[in-house]
């Protein structure tokens, strides 16, 4: 049900100091906000033993063996020798983890449907075997020397891990693709009885299945040789996929149906469960990977996410990576929607599509700042007591939608050579002076464009002879028919110059994030950093207009000395003390980033910390949360612990802590008391530790059902 009818009483109450019953914890940071992150498919990235470039086929036909070179489809020869003899050039750029697309066995060639090409898994997510490397890419020992290389020169590498589905191998019996919905065609068990497979998930009395009589489209297979293809065994039994048709983008179909033909997992059924958790527990073990980026998120049971997860976790910690990380692909931008996986699916971080999308706009000049405020202003939905939209995974394209450079190109009608780059340093300026963990997608670095999305993204850092990437433009220059490792693009050496001055400066990395100025045209967007323990403060300032543009922007240093760090318009950005003694008037060139830090840390403001109000409310922009929000009087650098009990009890459940406004968390129904009669509280506390207190009561309307909880 949506928002009910509710009674919000305040209470406020204001403490001098620090009390030691107090609710307040620090806003949560992740262990890995000082990394950078480099994404690459190893299949063209760069070939280091050409031995193996048909996966030890012995046939020459490239639809069977899957290499052809000239043709985007298919394997181009890049393998893990090759990525181990380019991590000193992915070193020296400034990433600190190495994200790689699966490595698994794949089906070599695939056809996913009548009347379509051939095409190869050079990308990696049609697996059949989950135990072993491709072929095409090397061997686990070619692996295992990859990881210790990376892990001597202090980087980590990032499994891509798919629980949702395997390769194309199952085919409907009868012909049927379109999607079967369960209400017309339940699922029935080997007796024939229908049943609904959400009444037995995780359960070990999962109905017995019949192939023949339990899908709504039975399943078969194309030749005796499929039928024992995949690895491990138990994915060759028929009855532990979904066999329900194609799925859509939204809705029932895309837990339940196949995404382009691929075998869909039937992850409600504690078998799948324990099966996908042992093969990637078995990767911990054999190897010291540093985390895993999950696939598909979204189209998997949450029930499966919240066994999965702890357990993979749980096994890090006893291989000693207490730090192991787990990212999820979410793919929709927006918010709301991203974070229900953090607090129902239990993921430590997502990918922020919303960033993504704010983010690529706002360097093209077709959104102006104002937009990138509205974005951060939803931060508040990633809250929870252990984790934060600081966690948060933030690139500017990738594999399956595009690059930013293609974004950029599309989108700047008219645009010069020097205003597309202009423009690509922006946009890598914003990923890397805001808040979140930064991803940089391969070829970036050195002005790759593509031609659009998924293939067209996935060109060739060596001398490509795919006709499409060999006519690409890139920005900055660059010749695709040569090796494109050169750092000294100008893209490379911007990157690299800002991953230095991030690194230099923690405040860019953890610390608190306040937007500040945001116009409503194209111009100044502007956010100020301060770290809660050194309080030093930073100004972030990026104009993505065409022309130059000023501001005055309020600052919490009334005495500060402030300094560049960073211009990337060549000391062409200006400031200067404002009529205010708390204030900056600054000028920034057409689109340009200009960074700025106070080296005296922040004084105690004179005046009080100010009053502070709580309201909560069960809110109507996602069914089954909370809204809990705090105003506070005063504008000065505070965080917000928020809490609930039930009526009449001691202790206050601590539902997280905002550091940034709107003071605001967004917990779900099943993560506050199941009680009609509800205290909130919310503990604000400045730099200094002074606190303040408020407390709303929220009552259930006694008309409603208890089904409305």
């Amino acid at each position: 049900m949506r928002l009910a009818s509710l009674l919000v009483l305040l209470l406020l109450s204001v403490s001098p100091g620090r009390s030691a019953e107090s609710l307040f914890h620090p806003s949560a940071r992740s262990p890995h906000l000082g990394e950078i992150i480099y994404f690459l498919l190893p299949d063209r990235f760069y070939c280091g033993d050409p031995s193996n470039n048909r996966g030890g086929s012995s046939s020459g036909d490239p639809n069977v063996n899957g290499f052809d070179p000239s043709k985007q489809n298919f394997f181009h020869g890049g393998d893990l020798k090759g990525v181990t003899d380019k991590l000193d050039y992915i070193r020296d750029l400034g990433s600190t983890a190495i994200w790689m697309s699966p490595i698994f066995r794949n089906r070599a060639v695939q056809e996913s449907g009548p009347g379509i090409a051939p095409k190869a898994g050079y990308h990696g997510y049609w697996i059949l075997d989950f135990t072993d490397v491709d072929p095409h890419f090397g061997s686990k020992a070619d692996y295992g020397r990859l990881i210790s290389s990376a892990r001597s020169r202090g980087m980590g590498i990032i499994m891509d891990a798919i629980v949702n589905h395997t390769a194309h191998v199952i085919q409907p019996k009868d012909g049927v693709r379109e999607y079967q919905y369960k209400f017309s065609k339940p699922y029935r068990d080997a007796n024939g009885k229908p049943f609904d497979d959400r009444d037995y998930i995780n359960r070990d009395d999962f109905p017995k299945l019949d192939p023949e009589i339990s899908f709504p489209i039975p399943p078969t297979f194309a030749n005796e040789a499929d039928r024992h293809v995949k690895v491990p065994e138990w994915l060759n039994d028929p009855t532990v996929y979904h066999n329900r048709g194609e799925a859509s983008s939204s809705g029932e179909s895309s837990l339940y149906g196949s995404v382009s033909g691929l075998d869909d997992l039937f992850t409600e059924q504690l078998r799948v469960v324990r099966g996908m958790t042992a093969i990637y527990a078995n990767w911990i073990r054999e190897f010291d990977i540093a985390g895993f980026r999950i696939d598909t998120v979204k189209n998997v049971n949450n029930e499966f996410w919240q066994s999965f997860v702890p357990s993979i976790l749980q096994v890090a910690r006893q291989c000693g990576r207490k730090d192991f990380w787990i990212i999820a692909e979410v793919y929709n931008p927006d918010p709301a929607f991203m974070s229900e996986y953090v607090h129902r699916a239990a993921m430590p971080s997502v990918l922020d599509f919303g960033f993504q999308h704010a983010a690529a706009g706002f360097a093209a000049g077709i959104y102006a700042p104002v937009k990138l405020s509205e974005l951060y202003k939803q931060d508040g939905y990633y809250t929870t007591p252990t984790n934060n939209a600081y966690s948060l995974v933030t690139f500017l394209g990738n594999h399956d939608m595009g690059r930013i450079g293609h974004f950029l190109s599309d989108d700047v009608t008219g645009a010069t050579p020097g205003e597309l780059l202009s423009r690509d340093i922006l946009a890598h300026a914003l990923m890397l002076f805001t808040r979140g963990i930064p991803v940089i997608y391969y070829g970036d670095e050195q002005g790759f464009t593509g031609q659009g999305p998924d293939v067209a993204a996935r060109e060739d850092m060596f001398a490509t002879k795919v006709a499409d990437y060999a006519g690409e433009e890139r920005i900055g220059g660059g010749d695709p028919s040569v090796a494109a490792f050169n750092e000294q693009h100008p893209l490379y050496r911007a990157i690299r110059e800002m991953v230095s001055v991030r690194r230099e400066n923690p405040t860019l990395e953890r610390g608190i994030q306040i937007v500040q100025h945001a116009d409503a045209r194209p111009g100044i967007f502007a956010v100020i950093r301060v770290d809660p323990e050194s309080r030093e403060e930073m100004l972030a300032l990026f104009n993505n207009a065409n022309e130059t543009k000023s501001a005055n922007i309020k600052v919490y240093s009334s005495n500060g000395r402030w300094e560049t760090v960073y211009d990337s318009d060549g000391d062409e950005g200006r400031f200067r003390r404002g009529i205010a003694d708390d204030e900056l008037a600054v000028t920034l060139g057409p689109v340009s980033c200009l960074l700025l830090r106070n080296s005296k840390p922040l004084e105690p403001a004179q005046e009080p910390i100010g009053e502070l109000r709580v309201e909560a409310v069960r809110t109507c922009e996602i069914d089954g949360r909370w809204e809990v929000k705090a105003e506070l009087t005063s504008d000065q650098v505070i965080a917000v612990a928020f809490g609930v009990r039930k009526n009449g009890e001691s202790d206050f459940k601590f539902l997280g802590t905002a550091d940034s406004p709107p003071y605001r968390v967004l917990p779900t129904w099943e993560e506050t008391p199941d009680s009609p009669d509800l205290e909130f509280q919310a503990v604000a506390r400045d730099l200094f530790g002074r606190e303040v207190t408020a407390v709303c009561t929220w009552h259930r309307r006694a008309a409603k059902k208890e089904t409305d909880r």
